[in-house]
């Protein structure tokens, strides 16, 4: 299973791109297989398995859309994963897709904030809330958090995301709702991503949630 992995940065979060670098290689994915291709600005250096996509900030504020688009036209590879500079890859993230497969059109995986409990992954839009993992009828009322998400290359070459939003216009509701009626979305919530930094929750867990096991299963 081969990947792109894609992150979309600003240079003042250097650190938090190098922890999350760090964060891929310990998969101990094989060489041939993936790539790391960071969007923005940084004082990084380029090496076998990372590239850099330099990035003009002043174009337009917050300009994520074009980032993204920018990352799925250079991938190598089908598999691509798309995060902001503060999402890292939990150990066995790798290996849990590979037992997972790729039968997808877009696929969404556990995330989870500082304190462990799960972030904005699988959710409804429609009835705003989390869906249990196990359930994919629902897949047509759902939407996909800008903030991480799995996608194929030709898919998202096909399905861009609209460059005339920027990050906090709803760019990530609006293409969702674009392709939502046709694509594959699938939910492989063994491979877990965790923040870098600690982001408020929203919505909220319910008790309910938290006794049918949301919050804990792997």
């Amino acid at each position: 299973m081969n990947w792109t992995f894609g992150i979309i940065s600003v240079p003042e979060n250097i650190n938090q791109t190098k922890e999350i670098i760090n964060s891929i290689r310990a998969q101990k994915i094989p060489k041939d297989k993936y790539e790391i291709i960071i969007i923005g600005s940084l004082k990084l250096s380029s090496s076998d398995d990372l590239s850099i996509i330099s990035f003009d900030e002043s174009v337009k504020t917050k300009w994520i859309t074009r980032k993204k688009n920018l990352i799925a036209q250079a991938a190598k590879y089908q598999n691509i994963s798309l995060m902001h500079d503060y999402v890292a890859l939990r150990p066995n993230w790798y290996d849990n897709f590979i037992e997972f497969g790729e039968d997808w059109d877009v696929c969404m995986t556990r995330i989870e904030n500082q304190d462990g409990k799960r972030f904005r992954d699988w959710m409804s839009w429609d009835n705003f809330g989390f869906i249990d993992y196990d359930d994919n009828t629902k897949t047509k009322e759902m939407y996909v958090s800008g903030t991480y998400f799995c996608i194929k290359k030709d898919f998202f070459i096909n399905h861009p995301l609209d460059e005339r939003l920027s990050w906090g216009e709803g760019e990530d509701v609006e293409w969702s709702k674009s392709v939502r009626n046709i694509w594959n979305y699938r939910c492989n919530y063994k491979s877990v991503v965790r923040f870098i930094k600690y982001k408020n929750h929203f919505p909220q867990l319910s008790s309910e949630e938290e006794n049918q096991g949301f919050a804990r299963k792997r």
